[in-house]
């Protein structure tokens, strides 16, 4: 059965053997939860069928409680709109507060992460051109290099304020990032 009228996600309906409802009960707590397995044996599935590769099991999650929260129409609404500026899930918005505030640990929002990578990226290939022009400057030394001393070190002059300008992009990701989470009273 497909019913789109609950949500904003479909729901199937289906029945199982007692014995086999158990068994993927057990195997489901383990694995994030009913939902959470049978939508990823439904990804799993469909990509199979397409021909796309085929992605292992997740290794097995920690054991986790469901807890209810009742919210107002308006409250709902606007959780929805906090979570979808930083494409996630409510759920996932929730799990993230909840955990900034437990064990202020919060992962970043995805594109946040992007940006912390791309931060990382840059970062690794000045530190690359960096050792390159210090070796260059080494090799400078000597008599017949003929190498341009000048330009030389105004290159590392510029990796240097590539650096800074990457961290400080990485930064502002993390602050931004510790900042969204933070509350009037934390």
């Amino acid at each position: 059965m497909y019913d789109n009228s609950v949500g904003h996600m479909p729901v199937f309906t289906f029945r199982l053997d007692d014995d086999v409802a158990q068994r993927f009960a057990a195997l489901a707590a383990v694995s994030g939860g009913r939902s959470a397995l049978l939508r990823r044996l439904i990804g799993d599935a469909l990509a199979m069928e397409a021909g796309e590769e085929h992605q292992a099991p997740r290794a097995r999650q920690r054991a986790t409680c469901r807890v209810e929260v009742r919210l107002i129409p308006e409250e709902i609404a606007a959780l929805d709109r906090a979570a979808d500026a930083l494409g996630m899930k409510r759920t996932d918005w929730i799990t993230t507060l909840l955990a900034r505030h437990l064990r202020a640990n919060a992962p970043l929002p995805r594109e946040e992460r992007a940006a912390v990578a791309q931060a990382w990226r840059e970062l690794n290939r000045i530190g690359i051109n960096l050792n390159q022009a210090t070796r260059a400057l080494n090799a400078s030394v000597m008599v017949e290099s003929g190498l341009d001393v000048a330009r030389e070190a105004a290159r590392v002059a510029s990796f240097r304020s590539e650096i800074v300008d990457a961290l400080a992009g990485l930064g502002a990701a993390l602050k931004g990032d510790l900042r969204y989470w933070d509350t009037a009273d934390a």
